[in-house]
Parts: structure tokens; sequence; C-alpha cells
């Protein structure tokens, strides 16, 4: 097969693909002075300035919002489609099953991996994503000792605004919700991330 000893379940997948990718190991597309701008939220590429000024961009956007909305309900029928739910179910299986193998072959080598580089753990790594949620960026330790720490030294600090428009203060928040500093514990701010999330978002 096309496996090694690093790496001992890579599947063969011809002449053309090495054991190991690199991301980081190739040459940059040439700069192609392109512009960008924003309109009305939509960014639009142009391929000069002459044709930013003359709004000629690459590609125009022929969508409005009737067609938004049927593509909308598309989607919407095709999440509530028994027989779609049912595929997509077998299908995580089938690609949850293929991980926890991949784990059972190469958890060794992927925690020596991890050892070998400096200065990372589990208490430092931050995660870079365009959709982050406090679960996903600190524990539930640091949270509750930021939590505390602003609300001991910034109780007075305006940070909500209620809905008779009222801006409440980050001590007013709590006593709405008859909480102290004192009451505040992990278990009362139930972020932790576990399997139990997919209906949580």
């Amino acid at each position: 097969n096309g496996g090694s000893h690093d790496y001992p379940y890579n599947l063969d997948y011809g002449s053309g693909y090495s054991d190991i990718y690199e991301p980081f190991n190739c040459t940059p597309p040439d700069d192609l002075n392109y512009t960008l701008k924003l309109h009305h939220g939509v960014a639009k590429v142009y391929k000069t300035e002459a044709h930013e000024l003359k709004n000629e961009p690459l590609y125009e956007l022929r969508s409005n919002l009737k067609s938004y909305v049927k593509d909308y309900n598309v989607v919407l029928s095709l999440a509530a489609h028994g027989p779609v739910k049912t595929f997509c179910f077998k299908r995580l299986c089938y690609l949850e099953s293929k991980f926890n193998l991949h784990i059972l072959l190469n958890e060794q080598n992927e925690t020596a991996a991890q050892k070998a580089v400096p200065h990372r753990d589990f208490y430092n790594v931050r995660k870079v994503d365009t959709h982050i949620h406090c679960s996903s960026c600190f524990n539930q330790k640091h949270l509750l000792r930021f939590i505390k720490k602003k609300l001991k030294k910034y109780p007075h600090d305006k940070v909500y605004q209620a809905h008779d428009f009222h801006i409440m203060t980050l001590e007013e928040v709590f006593d709405t919700l008859n909480l102290n500093a004192y009451d505040l514990s992990t278990d009362s701010l139930d972020v932790h991330a576990d399997k139990n999330t997919f209906l949580r978002f």
C-alpha cells in the first residue's frame, strides 16, 4: 500500500500524491493587482482601478431577494427531508468510524509529535476560526476567573441594554439574575464543549 512507518493507514492514491501533505511547501501565485471594494455589504473584485471607477467588476451578482428566499426554502426542505437526514447520519457514522480507526493506528505517533513541539499544550493553544464562541477559545476556569475579576473591579460599567432601552451595569445584570461573584461556578456557567452540541448553537 501507499503507507509509511509514521502514517501506517495512508491509502495509495497514485504516484501523484505523497504520503505526507505539506500545505506550506508551495509557490504562491503572482499578484494580479486586483482591487476589492464593498458595495452594500457585498465584496466586488475589479481588475484595475479604472474598472473600479466604471463600476465594472469581474463577476456581477445577479441575485435578488426573491431568488435568495427560493434557494433558502430549498435548503430548509432538504434539511427536513427524511431520506437526506438518514443518508447524512450514516455518512457521519462512517466518517466517525474512519476517524476512530485513525486514532487507534496513529495515536502514539501523534502524541509523540505533539510532545516534540515546545511551548504548546492544551492551555495555550488558541483556535483560529471565523466562527468563535467562548467554549472554543478558553476553558471554563479562565472564563470564570475573567468574569469574577470584571465583576469585582468594574461593577459599574454599562454592558447591556434592556428591552425598555435602559442601559444596565454589570452589577445590575447579575442582580437581575440573582447571582453574585461568590455563587458563580463552572457548573453555573455551563459552557463546556461536549458531544451534546447538535442543537446548541
